[in-house]
């Protein structure tokens, strides 16, 4: 009898743990809405070859048409593009290796007229960059997403979700300027996607954006929705050497479907500003000159984040360079 009542208790004192787990605990999936399923059909033009002449411009926007979408059950919305082969200033030629300045924008509307805001989705400096024949390019890689927050409000679930995308540099007018987008093969027979070759740096704010549509080709223009979660990216082991006139940095990260790392910098370690560019993949390694550092007093952390945008950073480690 003891027995048998001692078995009871243990089973409902698990059936209460599991529970208590299931409430607290929260490891959804995320949702992504794109015209094409499986997102890693996106492969052409931006990772190198052919390019089709598909740039993100200043006279240049890419709009698709994502249907209604169910936001139900998510907390927060990203609007992201797939983005490769930004380039440097002086392309074709390596004379100046830095890569040309400007921003790429989007918009989200429920009819083809947009309204006068944007969201920022990335600097033209944090996109790979497109190789020269011959030539050693730093940050030379296939392309990646890029994703930007919006909003909940702002997609419709009983209206058309109308995304789009351009660049905010004048720069950017042609390929040979401009980074390319990626796309995918998809003919479904339907019109959901434009292109706008009039813009000058902003979309239409009073008449239709729709200028040509493209068939059988899908860019790489998707919305990610996101429930509240308990994923967290921890980072480990972060410090630093100096070898010779080089700091070299390393550290670990830790989580989930880990995406991107960085370094931020602090002078009060209340402020925090990233400092270099995202690493995409391990191991986790950063070297600055002393001339890429600044000449004071400040703090350096490392920083990561998954696809669920969550963001974990190290401790700080303090560094004094005032000579």
């Amino acid at each position: 009898m003891k027995k048998l009542l001692f078995f009871n208790a243990f089973l409902l004192f698990v059936g209460f743990n599991l529970n208590s787990q299931e409430r607290v605990y929260k490891f959804p999936s995320v949702k992504y809405v794109s015209l094409i399923k499986d997102l890693n059909n996106y492969y052409l033009y931006a990772n190198g070859g052919f390019h089709a002449d598909w740039y993100v411009g200043y006279n240049n926007a890419w709009i698709v048409n994502l249907g209604t979408v169910s936001t139900s059950g998510y907390s927060k919305a990203y609007i992201g593009v797939k983005l490769g082969r930004a380039k440097n200033k002086t392309y074709p030629q390596s004379d100046d290796t830095s890569p040309v300045e400007g921003k790429i924008l989007a918009s989200i509307s429920q009819t083809p007229v947009f309204p006068s805001y944007s969201y920022v989705v990335t600097e033209n400096s944090e996109i790979p960059m497109e190789p020269i024949e011959g030539e050693s390019i730093k940050r030379v890689d296939s392309s990646k997403w890029f994703w930007t927050e919006i909003p909940l409000s702002r997609i419709s679930q009983d209206k058309e979700n109308y995304v789009a995308v351009w660049a905010q540099s004048q720069d950017f007018v042609s390929s040979s300027k401009a980074p390319i987008i990626a796309a995918g093969y998809l003919d479904d027979g339907v019109e959901n996607v434009w292109i706008n070759h009039s813009i000058k740096g902003s979309l239409p704010s009073k008449e239709s954006a729709l200028e040509m549509a493209i068939s059988g080709i899908k860019p790489a223009i998707v919305l990610k929705l996101i429930s509240d979660n308990d994923y967290k990216v921890v980072i480990k082991n972060f410090s630093y050497e100096k070898v010779k006139d080089l700091y070299v940095l390393n550290w670990n990260v830790i989580g989930t479907d880990v995406v991107k790392s960085w370094i931020e910098i602090s002078y009060d370690r209340l402020e925090w500003k990233k400092f270099g560019n995202y690493i995409y993949s391990s191991p986790y390694f950063i070297s600055f000159t002393p001339s890429e550092l600044p000449k004071d007093i400040f703090y350096l952390r490392a920083c990561g984040s998954d696809i669920f945008e969550n963001i974990g950073c190290s401790n700080p480690i303090g560094m004094n360079l005032i000579n």
